[in-house]
């Protein structure tokens, strides 16, 4: 009768290069992914930032005539331009789902909101559902339709005066963010201070003086910027 040899399991010190050979290749691979998946976030941001924009200039600008989007806030404003705009009804491009209080509050088990407006006939009212979230961008409320091509018209949340983006509100945090003007045309912009000059990158408004101070780039000034404050309150 022969012999039926035993299969040996895995020794303790392969058991260990297994494991460290694991470690390394996870270590190579999750910077590739965190990258990947940032870009994928800027990505998303530009889209947005452009379909609001475009859709912006769409509506101010119909034929002869020219309209002005204004609100009390950027949940009026945005549901104004939802109004103006028939098929301009979906949360998701104000609602950046990668923005850390959009991440927290729906880990709340709150869900995205559907709509920015309800409509019942010809009435419409902002959706409270939408109301409730964190919104991604500030814009510049009661924007003239024929101001300059280099004048803000929507950005990512958390810009300071000092043109660079909060640690805190910031949507990439200190990383940077999106602009897009009122051509529709959108820019990535690490900070609005040029790194070699020190001079500002945007331009004050109605003049030709350059500035790093988005308030001073659009008219009215910073009574004209509209933002969410949910998801900081004290």
């Amino acid at each position: 009768m022969k012999n039926v040899k035993k299969s040996k399991g895995f020794t303790l010190v392969e058991l260990l290069i297994v494991i460290a050979i694991i470690g390394v290749l996870a270590s190579l691979i999750y910077p590739a992914l965190s990258q990947a998946m940032g870009a994928g976030s800027k990505v998303k941001s530009m889209n947005s930032a452009s379909n609001i924009a475009k859709t912006w200039l769409s509506y101010v600008k119909t034929g002869t005539k020219t309209r002005i989007v204004k609100g009390q806030t950027i949940y009026d404003w945005a549901a104004a331009l939802a109004r103006g705009v028939g098929d301009f009804n979906d949360p998701k491009l104000w609602i950046l789902d990668f923005d850390l209080p959009v991440i927290e509050k729906i880990s709340e088990g709150v869900a995205m909101p559907k709509f920015v407006i309800d409509r019942k006939g010809s009435t419409t009212r902002i959706d409270p559902e939408f109301k409730s979230f964190p919104i991604s961008w500030a814009v510049a409320n009661r924007t003239d339709p024929n101001a300059p091509s280099g004048t803000p018209l929507v950005w990512t949340r958390g810009l300071k005066p000092n043109g660079e983006w909060d640690v805190n509100e910031g949507v990439f945090k200190r990383e940077g963010g999106h602009i897009a003007f009122t051509d529709a045309h959108v820019e990535w912009f690490s900070s609005l201070k040029d790194e070699n000059t020190g001079e500002g990158m945007l331009t004050v408004y109605g003049e030709t003086v350059r500035t790093s101070n988005i308030a001073q780039a659009i008219r009215g000034g910073s009574a004209n910027i509209l933002k969410s404050s949910v998801g900081f309150e004290e």
